[in-house]
């Protein structure tokens, strides 16, 4: 008689396919995200509400790293498609501790959701709509990914957002539904445009004030009011000068409608002036401009500390007699160094490890891949891209804590085949099950001084725990071969 299924002891990740809505087959899934709870929803009080409706593989709360405050959004995993489905009908928009849950397909690849690909507007929301409500009146135009009314101390704000798993529902849904009734209401409904993207567009079909550059010496207020008149009405000219009262070579132009300045902008922007090119531009505040410089030349610096950054490579495992000038000869066939260095001890004693920078990002990349494993006076071996020590231990950090799932105690009993996992907590490859009594140095080292590695055990559970030498229980091998036993402290 064959026996139960078992949930396995591993996850394994999910496998993609070219299906639209979020780029993987939906009958495989089995995770579930949870958003919009309350910050007070605790790990205990998740598995509680979903364990009621399905059995729960795992799940993680996201958490602050600095604070350890939730934010308000979790990932459950469930053991079968099916449990996670009915899940997903019976709990979406139900309350937890006071305030409705917002449950959605966990998606892998979050591009689709980020660029807004299928997500409508919509506002005359009567108050008693709620987002349950809301996911009913679209739902027969395709599959929702998140229905979600806003609310300000728990009431509606009168409009809401509903994202569709494909652009093509989303214009069905908008086309049907905008300027219908709903609760006495006329809908309005349209494509959702970033605030960022709307206050923009504000701002540039409002100006009325032009900036004009490259003027000649002798060009007069008069003149250059003449020259924009033919355009709109000018309700004033200025052309700036310098302490001896000469053209500084700009001016501003302000209309009296935003048309008629556009319409200037449009004809005069690059018109040739006999040896000059006539700059018109939306005149700006001084916040304002200094804003977009600030912005800019930080894009730059951030440019060229990226490319400083890649171009930059931490190696490992040096012998001890590789001096700089070695170090130098073993990498320059990649590329030009700028430098060079073996970091030591205060005796001079090599660290095993150092330091070589490229010029450029490129040469650092094929020295990476040309050398990384290889074997170099009488050891392997490790390149990699340097990082600072801060943003290596955050890196660490962030991915033990992610990647450690609260896992349920309940066994499933189903056998509908092999369920799929969500892999946001199961980014790594598996460990091989072991003996807890065998010695494992190349997987469990200490949290930080061993970077790529597996960082499974932290200092403090490190502590817990001591390390005994003990003999084999085989006599005729005794002394050769040694077990290592981690014996817990009482």
């Amino acid at each position: 008689m064959a026996s139960a299924a078992q949930p396995p002891s591993l996850p394994l990740p999910l496998q993609s396919s070219n299906v639209a809505g979020g780029g993987w087959n939906s009958l495989q899934r089995a995770s579930l995200y949870v958003g919009d709870l309350d910050p007070d929803v605790t790990e205990t009080d998740l598995i509680n509400k979903f364990s009621a409706i399905a059995p729960v593989s795992s799940l993680r709360l996201c958490r602050c790293l600095r604070t350890r405050k939730s934010l308000r959004y979790a990932y459950i995993n469930f053991f079968s498609h099916f449990h996670a489905r009915k899940a997903f009908a019976c709990l979406n928009h139900t309350d937890l501790k006071g305030k409705p849950m917002r449950i959605m397909w966990s998606q892998r690849d979050p591009f689709p959701r980020k660029i807004g690909i299928g997500n409508l507007f919509v506002k005359n929301l009567d108050p008693s709509i709620s987002s349950a409500c809301l996911e009913g009146v679209f739902c027969r135009f395709g599959t929702i990914l998140s229905c979600k009314i806003a609310e300000e101390n728990g009431k509606s704000k009168g409009f809401g957002f509903v994202q569709f798993d494909s652009e093509g529902s989303a214009m069905a849904a908008m086309t049907a539904l905008h300027d219908t009734m709903l609760e006495g209401r006329k809908l309005y409904v349209a494509k959702f445009v970033r605030k960022s993207e709307r206050t923009t567009t504000s701002e540039e079909e409002k100006f009325t004030n032009l900036y004009v550059k490259n003027l000649f010496d002798d060009m007069t207020e008069d003149l250059l009011k003449e020259m924009f008149s033919r355009y709109g009405k000018v309700c004033s000219v200025v052309i700036m000068k310098d302490g001896n009262g000469m053209s500084r070579g700009f001016g501003f132009v302000n209309f009296q409608s935003p048309d008629d300045a556009k319409k200037a902008l449009e004809a005069m922007n690059g018109l040739q002036l006999g040896s000059k090119n006539l700059f018109v531009g939306r005149a700006q505040k001084k916040a304002e401009r200094t804003k977009l410089l600030k912005n800019k030349y930080k894009d730059v610096f951030n440019c060229r500390f990226e490319k400083l950054k890649a171009s930059n490579l931490y190696v490992k495992n040096l012998n001890e007699s590789i001096d700089d000038k070695r170090l130098q000869e073993v990498f320059g066939r990649f590329g030009r160094i700028t430098s060079a260095r073996v970091m030591r001890l205060e005796n001079g004693r090599s660290k095993g490890f150092g330091f070589v920078c490229f010029s450029s990002p490129e040469e650092a990349t094929a020295a990476l891949h040309g050398l990384n494993g290889t074997f170099f006076e009488g050891k392997f071996l490790y390149v990699a891209v340097a990082q600072r020590k801060e943003d290596r231990c955050k890196e660490l950090q962030y991915y033990f804590m992610q990647n450690t799932p609260i896992q349920s105690s309940y066994q499933s009993s189903c056998n509908g085949g092999t369920p799929q996992f969500h892999s946001f907590y199961f980014n790594f490859p598996p460990c091989p099950t072991v003996s807890p009594l065998l010695c494992q140095p190349s997987l469990y080292q200490h949290f930080v001084t061993n970077v790529g590695q597996y960082p499974l055990s932290t200092t403090d559970e490190q502590q817990n725990f001591s390390y005994d030498q003990m003999r084999h229980v085989h006599p005729s091998i005794a002394g050769i071969r040694r077990e290592c036993m981690y014996k817990q402290h009482v």
